[in-house]
C-alpha cells in the first residue's frame, strides 16, 4: 500500500534561472540539493500552461476524435480534442468548451470534470485536466487556424477503445484520459485482447 505520509523530502532549490520564455513554454534551470546533500545542477524544468483533454460523446454513444500532424514525431496522430488552458479561461471546463468549439465546432451543455494528470512530474510543471462533454452536437464551424489543420473523426466508443489498446493512439496523456473518463462514464467496455501482441 502507498503511504500518504511524505517520507521522501523534496530537493532544496538554491538558485533558479529562466533560460527561455515565450507564450507556450518557459525553460528553467534550477540548482538543487537533495536531502542527502547531493548537488544537482543544472536541473532543467519545463513550465507549460495547464492542458485540457476532452472526451466528446454524442447521444448515440459515439466519440469524436481528432487527427492532426504532430511535428515532434512527424506523424498524423489520432487524439482527443484539447489544448492549453488560457489565462482568460475561468477553469478547465470553460477551457474545454472553448477548445472543443474552436477545434471541432462541437458544443455541449452537459460537462463533467473527471480529474487531472501530471504529463511528466519529473520535468513539467503543468497538469492535464480531463473533461467529459456529453450529448455534443455540431453547432458552428471550427476556427480557421492554418497552424492546426484537424480532421474530425466520429466513431463508436468501443472502436476508440480498440484503437487505444492496439496502439493506434500514441499520445500517452490522451490514452490515459480516455481510459479514466470512459470508466467514470460507465462506458469502458474492454474488448478481448488483440492477437497481435
Amino acid at each position: 500500500m502507498v503511504s500518504d505520509t511524505v517520507d521522501l523530502p523534496p530537493w532544496q532549490t538554491t538558485s533558479s534561472t529562466h533560460l527561455f520564455h515565450d507564450r507556450w513554454l518557459k525553460v528553467r534551470a534550477d540548482n538543487c540539493v537533495t536531502a542527502e546533500g547531493v548537488e544537482i545542477a543544472p536541473y532543467y524544468v519545463l513550465e507549460y500552461p495547464d492542458w485540457v483533454e476532452i472526451i466528446a460523446l454524442d447521444a448515440e454513444d459515439h466519440i469524436y476524435l481528432v487527427q492532426q500532424y504532430r511535428h515532434g514525431l512527424g506523424v498524423a496522430a489520432l487524439e482527443l480534442p484539447g489544448g492549453a488552458v488560457d489565462a482568460t479561461d475561468a477553469g478547465p471546463v470553460e477551457a474545454a468548451a472553448r477548445e472543443l468549439r474552436e477545434e471541432t465546432g462541437l458544443s455541449s451543455t452537459d460537462w463533467d470534470y473527471v480529474g487531472k494528470l501530471a504529463p511528466n512530474p519529473a520535468t513539467h510543471t503543468n497538469l492535464a485536466h480531463i473533461v467529459i462533454a456529453r450529448n455534443v452536437e455540431l453547432t458552428t464551424r471550427p476556427a480557421d487556424d492554418p497552424t492546426e489543420r484537424i480532421r474530425l473523426i466520429r466513431m463508436p466508443i468501443r472502436q476508440a477503445i480498440e484503437l487505444a489498446l492496439d496502439g493506434k493512439m500514441i499520445q500517452v496523456i490522451h490514452v490515459a484520459a480516455l481510459t479514466l473518463a470512459l470508466h467514470k462514464a460507465g462506458k469502458w467496455d474492454v474488448p478481448a485482447p488483440s492477437s497481435k501482441l
